[in-house]
């Protein structure tokens, strides 16, 4: 009996210190800056955990001097470019979720009509606003709007005066 909770306690022991070792590893693996690199790493590690016998391991790819890395730059339509302010920028796409702002109020400088009976929203600051839905709301120059984020990348503009609201897009 004695040699069996000898036993046991090697066995949790083992089982301790190869998850903290696996835990170096992976934190090993994740350190690499290469794709293919890294990805070889966490191969070596499951293959060692796996039961089944090994696959022999994919040849190492001669090592290339690193390159920089670029970051990647989203697509931006050329008539849009995007602020370092998020406030200037509120209701341009492919922004960065920690640059958002979720509402913003403004004044009305100036509404318009469209052909198609929808409103152009000229605010103070310049922004351009278009009404692109089919619902009424009463807009005046001096309103302070807010506008704030919807579902799907959509926009509601309120005039302060009223619980209705409109959808909007930014077209500037």
């Amino acid at each position: 009996m004695h040699h069996m909770w000898l036993i046991t306690g090697l066995m949790v022991g083992t089982a301790q210190a190869q998850s903290a070792d696996l835990s170096t590893q992976l934190q090993q693996c994740l350190t690499k800056s290469q794709e293919q690199a890294r990805l070889q790493c966490y191969d070596q590690l499951a293959r060692g955990l796996s039961t089944v016998p090994a696959v022999p391991a994919v040849p190492a790819v001669p090592a290339v001097p690193a390159v920089p890395a670029v970051p990647a730059v989203p697509a931006v339509p050329a008539t849009v470019t995007p602020a370092a302010d998020p406030v200037d920028s509120f209701g341009l796409e492919n922004r960065a979720p920690e640059q958002q702002v979720d509402d913003l109020r403004l004044e009305v400088k100036s509404v318009r009509l469209t052909k198609k009976g929808r409103a152009e929203i000229t605010m103070q600051n310049g922004q351009i606003w278009l009404q692109s839905d089919d619902s009424r709301l009463d807009i005046k120059a001096g309103d302070v709007c807010t506008i704030e984020r919807a579902m799907l990348g959509s926009f509601l503009l309120n005039n302060g005066r009223s619980n209705r609201k409109i959808r909007v897009r930014r077209v500037d």
